[in-house]
């Protein structure tokens, strides 16, 4: 009785365990192979900007002397904290709140000084230090509070120059390196420890066509990695693992731009440190990846040059050559449904920075806004505050609501 017994739940064990062995493979086999093709529009316009905007609305961004923005290259938004914050092209961030509020500037913090960072090559929103952050190219990180003043000032040690981040956790971070330097890697690190990962991507046809947009996302409690450059992958970013798993191919039809017969190269190749690469070598590579990039500028390709998503949406923004206004495509995802506008039609829309729930946000000049938009689709408040804009205010954003 006892050996039957012994019998009966040893292939009980068994079949359990088959069970759990099978689950697992059939979730790592969906992770790992589960890929969205995302299709993409480049020729046929969208006729009516209705069909996929349900309203239009403006944020003016308070202009005072201590405000001024001096050029914009970079715009990031977090929503728990509803604060926007402004890159300028002299390495000086501002701060404003939602509703367009100024809230500081960090060009009190810009300088030699203990507390002070002297150059900043990425910022990002840190939600676990509650500020942001500011990346020097060397591995020092400053996080600034809103009105900046200084939470923590850290440094990874690294072999290369980093030039984007994302905070994973309090001490852990993800960077990329220039692609000079490296053969398309993030680094994992942390600050504590000093302890360095590498994860590997693929893909890349081209890394130098590119606009500066966010590389690292977080929707929910997912973590994302867009490429930047000629790339059509999208990456979740699996901490625990230190691995980026392919989840969205971005389907260009024949307007996909092919490797083959591309004169240069894509990116660089992990042959030595930034202090061992030799001259001779870094040049080459240098000169090899303008090279490859220059030629795609100035074909007729459909070069993607911002790319972003969240759970219900995906955003590209495309040139064709050096001319017009260039393409924005909006997938929704959930109705599988693309909406196109190009060359001004059905009116001309910036390429945008970011999207929250249902909100497209992009940024432009107080004089160009009112080509940026289409009336119908702003209340009569809208309007008048668009009216109000003088050609001197700084910046504004806009808010495209999508159509769920």
């Amino acid at each position: 009785m006892q050996t039957y017994n012994f019998c009966v739940m040893s292939k009980i064990l068994k079949i359990v365990l088959m069970l759990i062995f099978c689950a697992c493979s059939s979730e790592h086999s969906k992770m790992a192979v589960d890929i969205e093709r995302i299709p993409v529009e480049v020729h046929k316009v969208t006729s009516d900007a209705s069909l996929f905007i349900e309203k239009i609305e403006i944020v003016p961004l308070e202009t005072t002397d201590s405000s001024l923005i001096s050029g914009y290259k970079k715009t990031i938004y977090d929503k728990n904290m509803d604060i926007y914050a402004i890159y300028g092209k002299k390495q000086v961030v501002q701060t404003f709140s939602g509703k367009g509020e100024f809230i500081g500037s960090s060009r009190k913090m810009k300088g030699e000084g203990p507390q002070e960072y002297h150059m900043a090559v990425d910022i990002k929103f840190n939600p676990y230090l509650k500020g942001i952050d500011l990346l020097s190219p060397y591995g020092m990180i400053y996080t600034y509070s809103p009105t900046f003043e200084l939470i923590a000032k850290r440094t990874i040690k690294t072999e290369f120059y980093f030039d984007a981040l994302m905070a994973l956790s309090a001490d852990d971070y993800v960077f990329t390196v220039p692609s000079i330097w490296t053969d398309q890697e993030v680094t994992f690190a942390n600050l504590k420890t000093q302890q360095v990962e590498v994860a590997n991507y693929s893909g890349t046809i081209s890394s130098d066509n590119t606009m500066d947009r966010e590389c690292f996302y977080k929707n929910d409690d997912n973590l994302y990695f867009v490429p930047r450059g000629v790339n059509y992958n999208f990456y979740q970013i699996d901490e625990k693992k230190k691995e980026l798993i392919p989840i969205i191919y971005l389907d260009f039809g024949d307007s996909e731009i092919k490797e083959k017969g591309l004169p240069g190269v894509a990116v660089g190749k992990r042959t030595g440190t930034e202090k061992t690469k030799t001259d001779s070598e870094r040049n080459k590579l240098s000169k090899e990846i303008r090279q490859r990039a220059q030629f795609i500028r100035e074909s007729a390709f459909v070069v993607p040059l911002v790319k972003f998503f969240n759970d219900d949406y995906v955003y590209i923004y495309f040139a064709k050559g050096k001319t017009g206004f260039g393409g924005n495509y909006i997938y929704n995802r959930k109705k599988k449904k693309g909406f196109l506008l190009n060359e001004g039609k059905p009116f001309i829309m910036q390429p945008c920075f970011g999207i929250v729930d249902n909100v497209l946000m992009s940024i432009a000049d107080p004089y160009y806004v009112s080509r940026l938009v289409d009336t119908r689709l702003m209340s009569p408040e809208e309007i008048s505050k668009m009216e109000r804009l003088n050609e001197d205010d700084n910046p504004v954003i806009l808010k495209y609501y999508l159509r769920k």
